[in-house]
């Protein structure tokens, strides 16, 4: 998933500050994304729940599925 993000040329604090964007947008604070939050997910292997793997398909444009993947989902 890190390499997915970086293709896009985001940093960990990129993906905060967009998600902190959806969640105000969304009127939900779980979609928001943190800095070690977003490490965990990807060093070391947690799985996000839904809004938290939403927030990210969002901030990279791509299909919540395409994400779902990494997961075997």
């Amino acid at each position: 998933m890190r390499q997915f993000r970086e293709s896009f040329g985001l940093t960990m604090r990129d993906v905060d500050r967009l998600s902190k964007g959806i969640a105000r947008s969304m009127q939900k604070r779980d979609y928001i994304v943190s800095p070690s939050r977003l490490s965990d997910i990807e060093s070391q292997g947690h799985t996000p729940n839904l809004f938290r793997l939403h927030a990210p398909s969002l901030v990279y444009d791509c299909r919540l599925e395409k994400l779902l993947k990494f997961y075997g989902i």
